[in-house]
């Protein structure tokens, strides 16, 4: 490993965040290593290996489990891992896989793709955070027309991601918003979620979030009630979708393959990127977690 993310979901389930579902897939037992983005340089590969050898360097992001890449050492499935183009630092490669793919997966669940964004107006709730910049890159790359919701501090940067335009989040901001959006993004806070729906046009493409209760759901109320609770919340948002919208969708991380190619794509045309806020060696990972925690500006980074 040359180096790990810390990602809000890591601080979440330090505290016991997602332990009663994660825990079906084995990711909520201890001994528990966290961490999901991973890059750094092969140093051993399997039989069937043919993608790889020792020496390569790679980045790319696990599935959630008990054995994360907060670590120095990390073993991992090749399909999730790309090669590391060359000249590019390892260290900046390790702040967007994760971050990236839970994007990829929200822009389409919200029903948009790389063949019908351009021209298409698109809301992005969240825009400065990781998720909310790497939407606004690749959206705007694909010819969308991406309108950002963030705090007028982080205007210049949502504008330079390729944002047309930054509104700021006020209590009157959903209401002045026309129902003019092909699609919704949330990347910020549950508590929006329906007032976005709201700012759907007729005949939209949908909406996607990932800042949904399903995990936390399950946690407060067990199997049964936590089962009910979350079909009950998704047939409410469902039943205000405008007419003609049929994508809604909660994202839960999990590699694929479609988002590792436009990964590739992106990186290796310097069209992604994330700014890193923290380095610290992982005896010292407690300050990264708390500068996620805190919401600080800027990825951080864990390194061996």
């Amino acid at each position: 490993m040359a180096a790990a993310s810390v990602n809000p979901i890591d601080a979440r389930r330090s505290e016991g965040y997602g332990r009663k579902l994660l825990s079906v897939i084995g990711a909520g037992r201890f001994p528990l290593v966290l961490g999901n983005d991973l890059a750094g340089t092969v140093t051993a590969v399997g039989s069937r290996v043919a993608t790889f050898r020792i020496g390569d360097r790679v980045y790319g992001a696990k599935p959630a489990s008990a054995e994360g890449t907060h670590a120095s050492h990390v073993r991992v499935k090749a399909a999730h891992v790309l090669a590391a183009p060359e000249g590019l630092d390892l260290h900046a490669l390790a702040t967007v896989p994760y971050s990236f793919t839970s994007m990829w997966l929200a822009v389409r669940g919200a029903g948009l793709s790389r063949e019908n964004a351009a021209g298409k107006n698109v809301l992005v709730h969240g825009a400065a955070g990781a998720l909310g910049l790497l939407a606004t890159q690749m959206l705007s790359g694909w010819g969308a027309s991406v309108t950002a919701i963030a705090r007028e501090s982080n205007t210049k940067v949502c504008l330079e991601a390729g944002a047309i335009e930054v509104v700021g989040r006020t209590d009157k901001l959903f209401v002045s918003l026309a129902r003019s959006f092909d699609a919704t993004l949330n990347f910020a806070t549950w508590e929006d979620d329906l007032a976005l729906l709201g700012c759907l046009r007729d005949g939209a493409l949908g909406h996607a979030t990932t800042v949904h209760p399903l995990l936390g759901n399950f946690d407060r109320l067990g199997w049964l009630r936590g089962a009910l609770k979350t079909i009950s919340q998704k047939r409410l948002h469902r039943r205000v979708l405008p007419k003609g919208t049929n994508n809604y969708a909660w994202v839960l991380f999990k590699p694929d393959k479609a988002a590792m190619h436009d990964l590739r794509q992106f990186v290796e045309h310097k069209h992604v990127s994330l700014p890193i806020g923290l380095r610290k060696p992982l005896a010292e990972v407690a300050e990264a977690f708390e500068h996620v925690k805190s919401g600080r500006r800027g990825r951080a980074l864990v390194t061996p």
